[in-house]
């Protein structure tokens, strides 16, 4: 049994702590004992205890918290664990301090990389840290750029336990579209996702009008929006879409905490970032059976199959976003035989157990060999 500390100084939800969530499960699951640090009241924390994983509530003040650091030290001296697993940007610094403050022999600590967002250099990733697991090539390729020895990173995608998908007539589906206001036959595109600048919703708006423009002008009816997801930007969008008139086939559905409806009531997904570290939202959406049109944005061209499961253009090609729209609209068997590759693809490559078995593999090989 390999006993494991993961650190997180998150305190909110999102896709990263869910990772960590499903980890702590999978590895419990599999006879390993997993001891969450989080913030006290946050929502990981909660549903771990909620589960009956071990917990130990900390709250790390940022990448210089030399007292946060000096506490997780402490608990670390009473689990004596064989890993400390950092899972977030702000935890990696506290947590190598710890590591050394702790004086433990044989303590491998490993860093998550969930982003492909450029390093100032290799400090942060170095020196205490023993293993870098990045969630796509993408995010592998960053960290390389950062002066990090390509031999101490593991590629291990980001996982999820897919749910049963619901029928497009389901209760909860037309319960769905009565709340929100989406007709029964419109051609409806999903996007869950935070509404930040990153996430580049605007392009998505963008698209929108030009699609519905040639629509229109064709004498045919326009295809619907749902955005689920809050954020910085909300209010930005909201006025965005009422300027362009768009705000009777844009519907902002806030954040949800189960998108089986609206993955159900949809066509088709879309994200045009100009940064992910893979997308697990979109990874959801494929493995519920949508065809995704995408930006070619860090690891999400790991997630989808160009022209297989899905569309690629270029970040901020709104035209080449429209046309894929269009195009999709107007094909159904393609979009049908996406849509089941994609379902296939995603299942088979992001598991929950995928995830978990790769990361209990990179544990056993640093504790077994002493690296």
């Amino acid at each position: 049994m390999i006993t494991s500390v993961h650190l997180s100084t998150a305190r909110t939800w999102r896709g990263g702590e869910n990772q960590l969530y499903l980890l702590a499960r999978g590895l419990r699951a599999r006879g390993q004992r997993a001891v969450i640090v989080a913030p006290p009241g946050s929502p990981l924390l909660e549903r771990c205890v909620a589960e009956g994983i071990e917990t130990r509530p900390l709250r790390v003040r940022g990448e210089i918290d030399i007292f946060g650091a000096w506490k997780l030290s402490r608990m670390l001296r009473e689990i004596r664990p064989e890993v400390l697993h950092l899972h977030d940007g702000h935890a990696v610094l506290p947590g190598k301090w710890a590591a050394q403050l702790s004086r433990l022999k044989g303590l491998h600590v490993f860093a998550h990389r969930r982003t492909v967002f450029k390093l100032k250099g290799r400090g942060k990733y170095s020196g205490r840290v023993d293993c870098v697991i990045a969630i796509s090539q993408a995010a592998k390729a960053e960290v390389v750029k950062a002066g990090i020895a390509p031999e101490s990173i593991r590629v291990v995608y980001s996982g999820m336990d897919f749910p049963d998908t619901l029928a497009p007539d389901a209760p909860e589906v037309r319960a769905f579209r009565d709340r929100f206001g989406i007709p029964a036959n419109a051609f409806l595109i999903a996007h869950a996702a935070a509404l930040t600048s990153e996430k580049r919703q605007g392009d998505i708006l963008d698209a929108l009008e030009l699609t519905n423009r040639n629509l229109k002008e064709r004498g045919l009816g326009g295809v619907h929006l749902a955005l689920a997801g809050s954020g910085t930007l909300e209010q930005e969008l909201k006025q965005a879409a009422a300027t362009r008139g768009l705000d009777v086939c844009v519907h902002f559905l806030g954040f949800q905490t189960d998108l089986r409806p609206l993955w159900a009531a949809a066509s088709m997904a879309i994200y045009a970032s100009e940064a992910e570290g893979l997308c697990t939202a979109l990874i959801e959406a494929q493995g519920a059976g949508l065809p995704a049109a995408i930006s070619r944005a860090g690891g999400m061209i790991e997630v989808v199959e160009d022209d297989a499961t899905g569309v690629i253009f270029s970040i901020g090609d709104t035209h080449s976003l429209s046309q894929a729209i269009l195009e999709l609209r107007e094909n159904d068997a393609r979009r049908t035989r996406m849509g089941e590759k994609a379902r296939a693809r995603a299942r088979a490559l992001f598991s929950a157990d995928a995830m978990v078995d790769g990361i209990l593999n990179a544990y056993r090989e640093r504790v077994k060999h002493g690296d």
